[in-house]
């Protein structure tokens, strides 16, 4: 499998390590061979017809500068002219979800699989990134969208096709969930943010996290994949956690928590703070932490939690996503 992987962050530089300490196992369990012969973060795309050696290129980027690789630049509007098979989209999300929806619909026209960790193109164009996908004949897998390492769609799809799912309420931004934990204990907002930078939870613009949109981005994808809606952005309510105070409100036990649900037949979606009881799972999670609680009909619900999740965890579930295709 020939990949192009594009952004080499927190999340793209995890997933150079996993596969360089990795790959030998993946080809020996699985009888996959994962082969970068694209890369590319903010200043330059790489490619190498016999591939790129991912500790050759985590080596360089952590230096600063991938161009030392020594592996041939290349022109972005080329990209598809080269043979890959999949591409990884790990690049930082934008507001509107333009750039990734335009990178997989040319990933579809040219035949290629897409595996992405990135939100916003999903949350503003589902149904027409999805629509393409099926016409093309290829796949979209995009497990680490939502709950970094946590197994969300997989553990739907595959584990839960017997019942009927009414409801999922998940922590899904770890960033801002440590942010207001972090305010709850009287640490300044400020203090917060750049502790969450240390941690490499925070999105390239952290307003992402504090405001809302990541979030409110995920509980989309959520909504359109588990309720098949079609959901955008603006069709939910959703609030972050900037400007919050432990003197106005009790934060001890309160989540930014992503929210979707059919009620009289409709489908409820939102994400908003809300005061967990002591005794729910989900109150259990510290900062870094995601997890879910699916309910369902006739049956009690499952919640699934990942107590730590970072870059690492982000990168394990699009490794994992990779080799199931």
């Amino acid at each position: 499998m020939k990949i192009a992987l594009l952004g080499l962050g927190q999340v793209g530089r995890s997933v150079l390590k996993i596969l360089a300490e990795n790959r030998t196992y993946y080809e020996q369990r699985f009888h996959r061979k994962v082969e970068i012969v694209v890369a590319a973060d903010f200043h330059h795309m790489l490619h190498s017809e016999e591939g790129i050696d991912p500790q050759r290129l985590l080596y360089y980027k952590e230096k600063g500068d991938i161009w030392g690789t020594g592996y041939t630049e290349i022109d972005r509007e080329t990209l598809f002219e080269r043979e890959f098979d999949v591409l990884v989209d790990l690049m930082p999300a934008t507001s509107d979800g333009l750039r990734a929806r335009d990178l997989y619909l040319g990933s579809f026209s040219q035949s290629r699989d897409v595996v992405t960790a990135c939100k916003s193109g999903l949350a503003n164009f589902w149904p027409e990134i999805m629509k393409s996908a099926v016409s093309s004949g290829r796949q979209i897998r995009y497990e680490a969208t939502v709950a970094g390492g946590v197994p969300f769609f997989s553990f739907i799809q595959q584990c839960l096709r017997s019942s009927i799912v009414t409801r999922i309420l998940g922590q899904v931004n770890s960033a801002a969930n440590f942010v207001l934990l972090n305010i709850a204990n009287g640490e300044t907002f400020d203090h917060a943010i750049e502790e969450a930078g240390k941690l490499g939870i925070l999105e390239a613009n952290y307003h992402f996290d504090t405001l809302g949109n990541d979030s409110a981005w995920k509980t989309v994808i959520t909504a359109n994949s588990v309720f098949g809606s079609k959901l955008k952005v603006n069709d939910i309510i959703f609030e972050g956690v900037e400007g919050l105070s432990p003197e106005v409100a009790d934060l001890k036990y309160t989540r930014l928590l992503a929210d979707t649900e059919i009620q009289d037949g409709k489908l409820v979606a939102s994400s908003t703070l809300r005061k967990l009881e002591p005794s729910d799972p989900l109150a259990s999670l510290k900062g870094t932490g995601l997890g879910f609680t699916v309910y369902m009909k006739g049956r009690a619900p499952l919640t699934v939690l990942e107590f730590s999740d970072g870059p690492t965890e982000t990168a394990t579930a699009v490794i994992n996503d990779l080799l199931l295709l």
